[in-house]
Formats: structure tokens, C-alpha cells, sequence
């Protein structure tokens, strides 16, 4: 055998033992959950587990649905988290947090009306809820085409909450948004 035949197998089986040795230093994780989603961290599956079976002997433990709820949403497993929310939303309707997570679940899912209507359930109960305005306002915009609309809710936003930290940056987002659409020129592609 020729010696550069020979150097190229060499090559070749120190790249595959490097590469072997690499991957088998990484921890495992588990697979992704069906329907798509990141895969859940195994402290996030034992948190699960957990709610779980404090739900299992109190299904109406308000922190308990709210937890796994979030756990869901975290992990992009909205159907879940939606499951959870409701169930928290039916012991505390006012819950402007929770609902706000619920109506980016339903977005996610594919469904920004029900995500709209989410929002403004959360706005009447607390009108001061900074990011459920401002969720309003993006999927106004990008989901809906509700350019006007997704304006309106921001400025509302501005209004409502004058100490909002993000006010300069909204504001500027509004007037070139204002400035875009009176030119005719499509605001966002």
C-alpha cells in the first residue's frame, strides 16, 4: 500500500476516534416531545412530575397549575400549557400573567384571534399589564395584519403606563411604523 494511502486511513481513524470520543463525553437527553417543542431539561420533567402529583391529590392547587403550566410553556409545549392555564384562569380569572402566557401559547399554536381575545381579557382585568399590551400590539401587527391596531394598542401602552421602561424605543417603533404607512410602503414584510 502506498504511504499517502496510508496517511489518509490514518487521517481518517484519528478524526473518527475524536469524533467518538467527543459524543460520548455529552449527556444524554431525552427525546422531544411529540408535536414538536424543545426538548424538556431533565430538572424541568422532574418539576413536571412533581406538579403532577401534587395535582393528582389536589387538582385545584392554584401555584401547582400555574407552575406546570409555565413548565409547559417553557418547553414549547403549548396544548399543555393551555390545558393548565385554563384550569388556573377557572379558580383566578384575573390572573393578567397567566392569561398573557396562555394568549403567546395560543399565537404559537397557530391561533393569534384566540390569543387576541386573551389579551384583552387580560388588559380589562389590569389595565396597567405592561406585557400584555405589548403583546397585543405584535400580534396585531404581525399575526393579523392589524397594523392600526397593533399602533393603538402600544400607544394605549404608553398611555396607560407612563413609567414603561421600553417607552423611547415604542415610541420610535410607532412614529416609523406612523411614517411607513402613510407612504404606502408595505410596514413590515
Amino acid at each position: 500500500m502506498k504511504r499517502s494511502a496510508m496517511l489518509v486511513r490514518f487521517a481518517l481513524l484519528l478524526s473518527l476516534a475524536a469524533a467518538l470520543s467527543i459524543s460520548g463525553c455529552k449527556k444524554k437527553q431525552p427525546p422531544a416531545p411529540a408535536g414538536g417543542g424543545e426538548p424538556i431539561r431533565l430538572n424541568a420533567a422532574a418539576d413536571i412530575e412533581n406538579y403532577k402529583e401534587i395535582l393528582r391529590k389536589d387538582p385545584n392547587n392554584l401555584q401547582a397549575l400555574i407552575g406546570i403550566g409555565n413548565l409547559y410553556f417553557d418547553t414549547n409545549r403549548d396544548l399543555l400549557a393551555i390545558e393548565n392555564y385554563r384550569k388556573a384562569l377557572a379558580i383566578d380569572p384575573t390572573n393578567a400573567n397567566v392569561r398573557t402566557d396562555m394568549a403567546i401559547c395560543y399565537r404559537r399554536s397557530g391561533n393569534p384571534g384566540q390569543a387576541v381575545e386573551e389579551l384583552k381579557k387580560a388588559i380589562s382585568t389590569n389595565p396597567r399589564h405592561a406585557q400584555s399590551r405589548r403583546n397585543l400590539g405584535i400580534i396585531l401587527i404581525h399575526d393579523m395584519n392589524d397594523v392600526e391596531g397593533g399602533i393603538k394598542a402600544w400607544e394605549a401602552l404608553l398611555e396607560n403606563i407612563p413609567g414603561y421602561p421600553d417607552r423611547e424605543n415604542l415610541k420610535g417603533e410607532i412614529a416609523r411604523m406612523r411614517s411607513v404607512q402613510g407612504s404606502g410602503k408595505q410596514v413590515y414584510k
